[in-house]
């Protein structure tokens, strides 16, 4: 059952994605430029989640361990800062399934590569024909949604 709820939360999520770049769009629109978009969502996101430590009463994090990471950590931050920038700005140029379709073949390429070379902890899977396949078949796909 909590896979099932996971799945579901995930799907919903999913259909967020495709429309959260074209509601940020609209934010920048009034805001006078695409970065202020950018802002104010990545701002409302870190609201959100500064409820859900205190509504889950949460403790402190530990900021001796945390300062001990590596370096290249934050740049998970950065990531989602520009994604969103990103996707604000091609969305509405380029439409909700392409850019959608663009994002998930360039994470699935970098998954592939992740895996490949058991980078950032994950257990390494090696590239194979099947995985190369799923990956053209889904650069065919952004063919296919985009330009026929």
């Amino acid at each position: 059952m909590i896979q099932f709820l996971l799945g579901a939360w995930i799907a919903v999520m999913g259909a967020g994605i495709s429309m959260q770049p074209l509601l940020n769009a609209q934010v920048a629109s009034r805001a006078g430029h695409p970065i202020y978009g950018a802002l104010i969502s990545v701002f409302v996101s870190t609201c959100l989640m500064a409820v859900l430590v205190v509504a889950g009463r949460l403790p402190a994090p530990n900021l001796r361990e945390l300062l001990a990471g590596p370096w290249w950590m934050w740049i998970g931050g950065m990531i989602g800062a520009l994604y969103v920038l990103a996707a604000l700005m091609a969305t509405p140029r380029l439409g909700a399934a392409t850019t959608v379709a663009i994002f998930i073949a360039g994470q699935l390429i970098a998954s592939i590569l992740i895996d490949h070379f058991a980078l950032l902890g994950v257990p390494g899977h090696p590239i194979d024909l099947p995985r190369l396949i799923g990956v053209a078949m889904l650069a065919g796909g952004v063919v296919l949604i985009r330009w026929v």
